[in-house]
Formats: C-alpha cells, structure tokens, sequence
C-alpha cells in the first residue's frame, strides 16, 4: 500500500499539532484524512492549540482540491485551534495565494503562512 500524502502527530508537551500534506489526495486519501483528523481534533482541547501544517510538498491545487481544502480549513475553524500555521518553501507562491484565498473564504482568520 501507498504512503498517506498526509501525516497528523499530536506534541501535547508543545501544545502543537503537526500535520504534513504532499502530492495530491485521491478521494479515498481525503475520506482518511477527515477520519483521521477527526479523531485527532477529539483528542485535544484545541484552543490552546498550534496547528502546523508543512504543506512544502504539496501540489498545485486544482478545482476539485480546492473546495476539499475549504473543507477541512472550516473544521479547523470548527475545531478552534490558537493558531494554524502553514509552512510554505520561497518557490510556492501561487499555492501560498491558494491557502490565503481558502483560508479567507472559509473564515479562517487566524493563519499565518511562513516561508522555511
């Protein structure tokens, strides 16, 4: 079976949650994500919270994965994180116009997007 292009660990000590997303999902990678980000979110109080999301492997986003990522950026929202940060390299900056315009028209307001 194929690596997950996502991973979620959860760093209580930090009060951080580490995700890292690559490629693209298939619909069958998303419906996992959603379960298993969902059993994530249950496990913490998340707003005291960072959400840190390497997204530094990630493919462009199409249509399709754009109304996906809106999705799961408003159960951030719903979830109630402190802070979502998303992690970005210098060369991705049409997919840092992509998370800012997701992240805006899902109501996302507390995001931060840093180039590492």
């Amino acid at each position: 079976m194929a690596q997950a292009p996502y991973s979620i660990q959860t760093n209580q000590a930090a009060k951080k949650v580490d995700m890292k997303v690559s490629g693209t999902f298939t619909p069958q990678d998303y419906q996992n994500f959603v379960r298993d980000y969902a059993k994530m979110a249950s496990s913490i109080d998340a707003k005291t919270f960072t959400l840190e999301v390497d997204c530094r492997d990630m493919d462009l986003l199409g249509t399709e994965e754009i109304d996906k990522l809106k999705g799961s950026f408003a159960g951030y929202k719903e979830t109630g994180f402190q802070k979502v940060v998303f992690i970005i390299s210098a060369a991705q900056m049409i997919i840092k116009m992509q998370l800012a315009r997701v992240a805006r028209e899902a109501g996302l307001n507390t995001i931060e997007i840093v180039t590492k």
